[in-house]
């Protein structure tokens, strides 16, 4: 009787709380119950109604059960595919599944983020079928759910393919199998859980054609029922984080046979034995609750031993929770921080920190960890309130709970900043010269490799520079070896400082230096000068100035041999060749001074060196000046003037202007040529003037001097401080510049005209010849070309083109000159066709403006 007493005293206090708790549990769930209005179409296994009206298939289950657990009310409503988009966008229906992702839905719809389910898109057809890609959908008929993503994806990515196939829409799958099955249509396309189940049963197979991977949400109108969609990633986070969770079951359970229900066998029997293992259960957990204060002894114990394990490690360790917070971190992370004691727990990073960019850098990885919810690794540099910035390599891991949803972030940070410095001393010893700090031999031939590697496929052509210091060996030998690297960094300065940024400057050897020189052009001889004047430069930065050896001043000189890079160049070896060559022959013409490989180069670059220096020194000198070849009409009296440019140079001699010339156009030169020649030919009408000679004067003025913006205001000036009508001067312009920008040209010349200038078209009939130009510009006369002049009368080609020029001439109005008139034969022809002026040999040569004017004199009666 006392037996029964205590058990029965034991059921009260054990069994009655228990049922009170779990009541309790059960009560607010109870009230807080949700009704869902559930759409669902028959799209089998994946989802449908069953006959008891519940939701059914994979999806189905699994909202049953997520309904179970939450505590839901799950009501269906039976709908087609369209249908029930339209309901669920229209809020008549509250979630709808087996909803593929698209980004047109996600913006409409309101989607969970874990997937269902996952699957991908098939094509079956029946067993005979002849389908092995997609380009063997030409002309077939394919039946698509109506509505559905696969629909959107063919309808857009055959047209795109070329593939032409009719797309048949179907208001479920089932009515595509049957028409598959029927001929109606050659194949049909659904996702992989429905299309085996349906294939089974029509009697089709299915094909290779596999495309578009996707994954099955619950979705609920836009805005509604946020926190079901997360209760639904909650369940199925965790189902899908454990191999033998309820989601796996039941995946197994549609994909294999399904047996009969233990449950409906053995239902009471199993009730009965679950209600007594409850109660074992209860009396259980009595005894656990004193295994458990054991547990939580022994755990105190682990972490202490942890903690001392993690202080220990050579690395910083830290634990944040979700709100970026330490809950946990080891002495070496607190130390670098300037704590210690665990005063970081509880604190965030901008607590402890002050570095806006490190703190960029922490909170980038940490949200990476949270979005991702996987590890990374990364590397980032921090600076501490107090002392030197410091790099770490981080690595960032999420910490899980027991439900496998994320709870906290571990930062493991080793330092390796010591490490980069000796990697990055290592790689600088390996590429640059540990004396002067430039690239050395190595780097140096590197980037030859890459510069032959340009030329070959038809780039810009550049240039080595081969650079030996004149008699250096003997500082070092005077001096030392000290005195000597230091004008060796001396000269390395001078080197760097003379080039641009993107050449090259190596020292490659005790005295030698190599200057790589990139993209000087795609033309030789262009490229050959530009070379050429950077190499000069090199030597004049070595040489002209004196470096300090022992509080004296010493001058060092270098013999540079040049050799270019470009398509023809064969490999590195042969190019330094060349270079050293080349530097070999420039010591042995005395040193300092600069010598090309190639022979013919030399000459050039060297006679295009002392024409542009010596043509700028001649500017406004008695070597250079104009002179003047008159023109005479046909009555022999003298209607004109040409001044042409003259140069002696004071130990070459005269130098033709067909040399001179082109270099002052090239180097910006003419823009003062032309100034002086001005000026020159306003002196040279006022002279005229004074000897009551009042014909005009032709000067040639260049394309690049008529288009310079104050070229209009130059020549106004400077007929005003002169005196000088405007019409006394006749600019002579070429054909060429004509074609640059007619209305450019025809604007300037137009502006040019109002102040009395004419224009006269030089070397006509042997330029472009665009016609149209004589209507649209302000010309006056057109000037013959002598090698049309030279072959008449007795060339006919040049006859006709002469009398086509003077007859067109004559139609518009324009004076007509002849130059280079050097026979009798010539003369006559042209005066017989109406020329109005010739130049020439036969009539003067041309002279110096005091000759013509001491000529004009003796002619004149006394």
């Amino acid at each position: 009787m006392d037996f029964r007493v205590r058990l029965h005293r034991v059921y009260c206090s054990i069994l009655l709380p228990a049922l009170i708790l779990c009541l309790g549990l059960f009560a607010p769930h109870a009230r807080a119950a949700l009704a869902l209005d559930v759409g669902i179409y028959e799209q089998k296994p994946d989802i449908y109604i069953a006959r008891d009206g519940r939701a059914a298939g994979i999806l189905g289950d699994l909202l049953n059960e997520i309904a179970r657990q939450e505590g839901w009310t799950i009501r269906t409503q039976a709908c087609a595919w369209a249908q029930c988009m339209q309901l669920l966008k229209d809020g008549k229906i509250d979630l709808l599944p087996d909803v593929y992702y698209t980004l047109e839905r996600s913006q409409t719809l309101n989607l969970h983020h874990v997937p269902a389910l996952h699957s991908w898109s098939q094509v079956y057809a029946r067993p005979d079928h002849t389908l092995r890609s997609i380009e063997d959908l030409q002309h077939h008929a394919i039946a698509v759910l109506a509505g559905s993503t696969q629909q959107d994806y063919l309808q857009t990515a055959l047209p795109g393919l070329g593939i032409n196939a009719r797309i048949d829409s179907v208001q479920n799958l089932e009515a595509g199998f049957r028409h598959v099955q029927a001929g109606r249509d050659d194949a049909v396309v659904a996702d992989f859980y429905t299309g085996e189940l349906l294939a089974q049963e029509h009697k089709l197979v299915a094909t290779p054609i596999i495309f578009q991977p996707t994954q099955a949400y619950f979705a609920a109108p836009k805005g509604r029922f946020p926190t079901v969609l997360a209760a639904i990633d909650r369940h199925l986070s965790a189902w899908q984080a454990t191999p033998d969770s309820f989601y796996y079951r039941t995946l197994d359970s549609w994909r294999l046979p399904r047996s009969q229900s233990l449950l409906s066998l053995y239902g009471r029997w199993i009730v009965g034995g679950l209600s007594g293992l409850l109660v074992l259960t209860l009396i259980v957990t009595l005894a656990l609750r004193i295994q458990l204060r054991r547990q939580r002894r022994r755990l105190r114990r682990s972490e202490r031993r942890l903690g001392a394990i993690l202080d220990a490690i050579d690395a910083s360790v830290g634990i944040k929770d979700l709100n970026f917070r330490y809950t946990f971190t080891n002495d070496k992370h607190e130390a670098f921080l300037g704590l210690s004691g665990g005063r970081l727990v509880g604190l965030r990073d901008e607590d402890v920190l002050d570095d806006a960019e490190s703190l960029a850098s922490i909170r980038r990885s940490d949200q990476a960890v949270i979005d991702s919810q996987e590890r990374s690794v990364s590397q980032m540099s921090l600076q501490p309130r107090e002392g030197e910035s410091r790099t770490f390599l981080t690595i960032k891991a999420p910490m899980r709970g027991p439900d496998g949803s994320l709870e906290a972030i571990c930062t493991v940070a080793t330092d390796i900043t010591e490490r980069l410095r000796a990697e990055e001393t290592a790689h600088h010893l390996a590429v640059y010269d540990s004396l002067t700090g430039l690239p050395n031999r190595r780097t140096a031939l590197t980037h030859l490799t890459q510069m032959l590697d340009s030329a070959s496929q038809g780039q810009c052509i550049g240039a080595l520079l081969l650079l030996d210091l004149d008699g250096f060996k003997r500082i070092n030998d005077m001096h030392g070896h000290d005195t000597g690297d230091q004008v060796l960094c001396g000269i390395a300065d001078r080197l760097r400082t003379s080039v641009r940024e993107r050449d090259l400057v190596s020292r490659v050897s005790a005295d030698e230096f190599i200057v790589l020189l990139a993209d000087l052009g795609s033309n030789v001889n262009d490229a050959a000068r530009n070379a050429m004047h950077v190499a000069e430069k090199l030597r004049v930065a070595i040489c002209n100035s004196a470096f300090s050896v022992q509080g004296k001043p010493a001058y060092i000189t270098g013999s540079i041999g040049l050799t270019l890079i470009q398509a023809d160049s064969q490999t590195t070896d042969s190019v330094m060749r060349e270079a050293d060559m080349a530097t070999h022959r420039a010591k042995q013409h005395g040193g300092n001074q600069v010598t090309f490989y190639e022979q013919g180069l030399q000459s050039e670059v060297e006679q295009r060196l002392w024409l542009e220096h010596d043509l700028l020194q001649a500017i406004g000198t008695p070597h250079l000046t104009l002179y003047i070849q008159p023109q005479f009409g046909h009555d022999g009296r003298v209607t004109g003037g040409e001044l042409l440019a003259r140069w002696t140079h004071p130990t070459r001699g005269p130098v033709s202007p067909a040399l001179f010339i082109p270099v002052a156009e090239e180097t910006g030169l003419i823009s003062l040529l032309g100034s002086w020649s001005l000026q020159f030919a306003c002196d040279a009408l006022a002279t005229l003037r004074e000897e009551d000679e009042t014909y005009p004067l032709s000067l040639n003025v260049s394309p690049r001097q008529l288009m310079e913006p104050q070229f209009v205001e130059t020549v106004r000036d400077t007929l005003a401080s002169k005196n000088i009508p405007g019409n006394r001067l006749i600019f002579e312009v070429t054909e060429g510049v004509l074609i640059q920008d007619m209305q450019a040209v025809a604007r300037r010349m137009q502006a040019l005209a109002l102040l009395g200038i004419r224009f006269s078209i030089d070397d006509f009939g042997t330029g472009y010849s665009n016609l149209a130009y004589l209507k649209r510009l302000p010309l006056y006369e057109l000037k013959i070309d002598k090698s049309l002049v030279q072959d008449i009368p007795g060339d006919s080609d040049s006859l006709a083109i002469v009398q086509l020029i003077l007859a067109m001439a004559d139609q518009l109005n324009l004076r007509v000159v002849a130059e280079g008139v050097e026979t009798e034969a010539q003369s006559r022809f042209l005066f017989e066709h109406d020329c109005h002026a010739q130049q020439g040999y036969l009539l003067a040569r041309p002279m110096p403006l005091k000759a013509w004017v001491d000529m004009i004199r003796a002619r004149r009666p006394r």
